[in-house]
């Protein structure tokens, strides 16, 4: 018989949450220039002050849906690329949950009209991020 008294378990260190692989700036643009067609083209300057604000924002979250959900949200309302600001949002928000362990093709299938309705929104202005969070979030 074992003397269950003597028995201790060690002692676990409080971990701290690991940081998400968000994209940088080159990365978000990189995506923009894949989704633009040949005659989307304009000479407005992209704002990519905007984009570098959603990146720095997103270093200090800590859940990759959320993450991923901010970013598709922020970006296809701020409307800082001259085209593409949609295609642009969604492929970003794949790239998170891709490279952070999820599946960004079962979060955001390619059909996807719940989300499409609300992105269309997002490029009129209109505050989404709360509605893109609980879509992800009810898709666990």
């Amino acid at each position: 018989m074992v003397d269950r008294t003597s028995c201790r378990v060690p002692r676990t260190t409080h971990l701290s949450p690991r940081k998400l692989n968000i994209p940088g700036l080159e990365v978000v643009v990189a995506i923009n220039a894949s989704v633009r067609h040949d005659d989307e083209w304009f000479d407005d300057v992209d704002d990519l002050d905007r984009i570098e604000k959603i990146l720095t924002d997103l270093q200090a979250e800590s859940d990759s849906l959320i993450a991923a959900a901010i970013a598709t949200s922020r970006i296809a309302t701020a409307q800082a690329f001259s085209e593409g600001n949609k295609r642009t949002a969604l492929l970003v928000g794949r790239w998170i949950l891709d490279r952070n362990d999820l599946s960004g093709s079962r979060f955001m299938p390619s059909d996807d009209r719940e989300l499409a309705n609300p992105l269309l929104k997002a490029a009129r202005g209109e505050e989404i991020s709360g509605h893109v969070i609980a879509l992800f979030d009810s898709r666990r």
